[in-house]
This record gives C-alpha cells, structure tokens and sequence, in this order.
C-alpha cells in the first residue's frame, strides 16, 4: 500500500475574554496587551483505489480530533488596540509575533498569514483598551494529511462490495442551506465554503454533513455513503 503524506496550516485569530484574577487585576495595565498562541495539532488520514490517480474513486477520510501541542503568551508595550495598529505598534508587535512563531517552528511562509488575521483582529477592536480579561488568541493548527493508495474496496471502506450510487431522487432532494459566514471546509475538494466560487451555499446530508453542492452529487453518483460518517443514503442495490 502507497502512503502520500502532506501537511497544511489553518490559523485563526479571535479575541476573547479570560477571568481576572487578583494577580493580573495590578499587573496587566503595565504589562501591555496580552497575545495568546495556541498550537494543535491533527492527521487526517484518506484512502483510496490505487489507480485512482485523478481521484475519479470516493475517498474515505478520516479526521481525529485536534490536539493541544502548547501554548505560550506574550505581552505588548501598547496600551489600546489603536496604538497597536500605529507604525510604531507594528513595528513592535512583528517581530514578537515572528519570535513565537519561529520557536513554535511553524514555516516562514505561514508567518505573513498569522500577521495579517492578527491585526485585522486588532482592527476590529480599535476602541479596545487594555483590561484584565481581554486577550488575542491565535489559533494554528497543524494538520497532516496521509493518503492511502490501496486495491480493493474492502480496504477502503470497509465492504467487500464495489461502491453503489444513491438514488437520483435522494440527491435531487438534497437540503440547500446558506454556509454565508460559516469557518468551515468541504472534505471533498479541501475548499472553504465561504469561497465566492460556490455561491454562498452547500447541500446537507441527513446526517447533518455539509459539502459543496456539485461535489457531494458527483460522490452519490458513485457512493451512497456519507464521506465522513457512512450513513447510508437511499440506493437501488438489494444486496
């Protein structure tokens, strides 16, 4: 069995609130603004026919939960949200972040990313001040994804049988739901939904599984199963 194994990075950025206590009640005002980064760490592991090289197959992906590596917190010389965004502000806060991110050895070119979500974080909160409980979060996880390139459909899915399509009915009555907003990928094509391309909506499974529209009609066209958990849409094969 050939394993193709890749990595890719998902950063977030949000600012929350976390309970004073009497020690940071006194210290926090000279301490300066509080970053908070946080580093997890997941596998997804899919699988596949081998001489599926353009993927025409269904893949069975599996996803674990994320881990929490470490976390660390740093503290900025600034005293609002605003002075942050100020030259000075940038000057300052760019290389702190990058120290981090270098010790947390994530790649060179994700550090511009995890910079850009962090002061837009700070845009949104311009009128910010410095308090006890308020804190940025940057949230990065690191995922790595295995691809399993096997030769039987039992290997993939579990079943000695070949892949059966769901029904046309089942698929045309697909519920249509708005994903405007929604921080979420499509394990079928690893896109976003909030891309401009699709149009703002996706299908939902019974299951309650979302994936874009013209991906998961192509899956059904060839597996009436669910690509995360296996449910069984409606199909025309007795066995």
């Amino acid at each position: 069995m050939l394993v193709d194994e890749s990595d890719y990075y998902c950063i977030h950025v949000r600012k929350t609130t976390e309970e004073p206590t009497l020690n940071n009640l006194s210290q926090n005002q000279n301490q300066g603004f509080p970053i908070k980064f946080e580093l997890y760490s997941s596998t997804d592991n899919a699988w596949t026919m081998a001489e599926d090289d353009n993927f025409e197959h269904p893949v069975r992906i599996i996803q674990e939960p994320l881990d929490l590596i470490t976390e660390t917190t740093i503290r900025v010389p600034c005293a609002s949200s605003a002075e942050l965004l100020s030259n000075t502000g940038r000057h300052t806060v760019v290389p702190m972040v990058t120290e981090v991110l270098n010790t947390l050895n994530i790649p060179e070119h994700e550090h511009q990313s995890a910079i850009d979500k962090l002061f837009s974080a700070f845009l949104d909160s311009q009128d910010l001040t410095i308090e006890p409980d308020n804190i940025f979060v940057v949230g990065i996880e690191h995922v790595i994804f295995r691809m399993h390139f096997v030769n039987d459909y039992q290997m993939v899915y579990g079943l000695g049988v070949p892949f059966v399509p769901a029904t046309a009915s089942s698929i045309e009555g697909l519920e249509e739901v708005s994903v405007d907003g929604l921080d979420g990928t499509c394990i079928i094509c690893m896109e976003n939904f909030g891309e401009d391309d699709f149009g703002g909506h996706a299908s939902r499974l019974p299951c309650s599984h979302l994936y874009h529209e013209d991906c998961i009609v192509e899956w059904l066209e060839t597996s009436h199963l669910c690509p995360v958990c296996r449910y069984p849409m409606p199909h025309n094969n007795a066995d």
